[in-house]
């Protein structure tokens, strides 16, 4: 985007991919080869590999191949030209570990930055102001996109932890046009919820350069510790609205936020941070309950209560032992330490 008069912008998307059907009743060859993303790989696998052809054997790790590229071009073609040296299921367990490393070695007479997918990913990450970078990197640490108020309270602003000399300048520009600069450079995606709610987020090959660049500045431990204390901050106001009028409309936030809310409680855990995972834990047990995921709420609960530091605060701790206990009896004996 050039931001002259008269512009006006075409939202190119990712290659569609093929459609999440019924597990018993998976899509047929045909159906397959009529998705973009797999039409393309396939193509650019048989001139990797004259003998290559979608099949019953190899379509499965081909749709996870096109999945977890996203479905941008670049990394479909860089991936299907591994096809020479690895089949598509071990081409797609490598991808699952980390994708930018592999999605290397494009033809030598195409620009640098399409010969590498971090190169091309670089290129427009160069084009950022210090301030934009910054916001980008930052918002890495969001495992499943956030609404602009959790952009604003775990990327905006000024860090003073991090943002010293030769880091960027603390200017604190307004986050608003940090995000618009984004999504024009095509590193952040906007997307409409039910609620009417803009929702930002990245692809995933792009934010493993992010999360990469946010490493690399260091920043890593910052992001993450005021990432665990907006989601606890969230998940107490909900623990409360869960019991008035708009129970309906905070579940269905707390289902969008899934992926952050398990972020924060595996950094609380990795950290030993026993008492704000605990206070965390303890405020999601109403989702847990009505939304069937008891389960899931105790394994994270018992996680927490074996950490060295949940001995305490008594009353975080015990209403940590009555989650288990709502889940299942079997939590009994943990009221006897």
């Amino acid at each position: 985007v050039l931001g002259v008069s008269g512009e006006q912008g075409f939202l190119v998307p990712p290659l569609a991919l093929p459609a999440h059907g019924d597990p018993e009743r998976p899509p047929s060859l045909a159906q397959l080869a009529r998705s973009e993303a797999v039409r393309l790989f396939a193509q650019r696998a048989q001139t990797a590999r004259a003998d290559f052809a979608l099949s019953a054997e190899n379509a499965g790790a081909v749709v996870e191949i096109c999945r977890r590229l996203d479905g941008l071009p670049l990394a479909l073609e860089l991936a299907a030209a591994r096809v020479r040296l690895l089949p598509p299921p071990a081409l797609n367990g490598q991808l699952a570990e980390r994708r930018l490393p592999l999605l290397t070695g494009g033809p030598r007479d195409l620009p640098p930055r399409q010969q590498t997918l971090r190169r091309a990913i670089a290129w427009s990450y160069d084009l950022l102001t210090a301030d934009e970078r910054a916001l980008f990197r930052r918002l890495a640490v969001f495992a499943g996109g956030c609404t602009l108020e959790a952009a604003e309270a775990v990327a905006g602003g000024a860090w003073p932890e991090v943002d010293a000399p030769p880091g960027p300048p603390a200017t604190g520009a307004p986050i608003l046009d940090g995000l618009a600069a984004l999504v024009d450079q095509s590193l952040l995606r906007q997307e409409a919820t039910a609620a009417g709610e803009p929702r930002l987020g990245m692809l995933e090959t792009i934010r493993e350069y992010a999360l990469e660049q946010l490493a690399a500045r260091g920043e890593v431990e910052a992001a993450r510790r005021r990432h665990a204390a907006y989601y606890l901050a969230l998940a107490e106001v909900a623990e409360r609205e869960l019991r008035g009028p708009r129970q309906v409309a905070w579940l269905d936030r707390l289902f969008r936020e899934q992926k952050d809310l398990r972020a924060a409680l595996r950094w609380c855990i990795d950290t030993q941070d026993a008492e704000s995972g605990l206070r965390l834990g303890g405020a999601l047990q109403g989702f847990w309950y009505v939304r069937g995921r008891a389960r899931e709420g105790q394994a994270w609960l018992r996680a927490l209560l074996a950490l060295p530091g949940a001995t305490g605060p008594a009353a975080v701790r015990a209403k940590a032992l009555m989650g288990c206990l709502l889940y299942t009896s079997d939590a009994a004996d943990d009221l006897t330490r």
